[in-house]
C-alpha cells in the first residue's frame, strides 16, 4: 500500500512539474523586434523572432552583411537558444531573458578556433 501510495505522489509531482514549465514557457513572449548590441561594435544587429510555443524562429540582421535564418530555435524557461549560418560558419547563440532583455553568449568556429561573445538585445518598442 505504502509503494502505491509513493508511486501515485511522485506521479503528481512529476505532472504539476511538467505543467509548470509548459505555463511559464508559454507566458514568455520572444515575437518581436529585438536590438543587439555590443560594447565593443559600434554597429547594431536586428534580431526578429517568432514564437510559437516554445519553437523560436527569426532572422538575425547584422548592421553590416545579408540577414540569416535562425535555427533551432527554443525557449525553455528562461533560457533561449538557437543557430544560424554568417558567411558559411555555423553560429550558436544562448541567451538568459530577463524582462525585455536577453544577454546572450554567442559562439562561433573560424579558421579552426573557436570564439564566444556576449550581447545584450534589448526589445524595440513598436510605435
Amino acid at each position: 500500500m505504502k509503494k502505491r501510495l509513493m508511486i501515485a505522489a511522485l506521479c503528481g509531482v512529476f505532472m504539476a512539474l511538467t505543467g509548470s514549465l509548459e505555463a511559464h514557457a508559454q507566458g514568455v513572449n520572444l515575437t518581436g523586434t529585438w536590438q543587439v548590441k555590443s560594447d565593443k561594435d559600434p554597429g547594431v544587429t536586428i534580431l526578429k523572432l517568432s514564437q510559437s510555443g516554445d519553437s523560436v524562429s527569426g532572422t538575425w540582421q547584422p548592421a553590416q552583411g545579408d540577414p540569416s535564418e535562425i535555427e533551432n530555435g527554443k525557449i525553455v524557461g528562461e533560457t533561449l537558444t538557437f543557430s544560424f549560418t554568417r558567411n558559411t560558419h555555423p553560429i550558436n547563440a544562448t541567451g538568459r531573458l530577463s524582462g525585455d532583455t536577453i544577454f546572450f553568449d554567442i559562439t562561433g568556429h573560424k579558421w579552426g578556433m573557436s570564439k564566444t561573445v556576449h550581447r545584450t538585445a534589448t526589445r524595440i518598442a513598436l510605435k
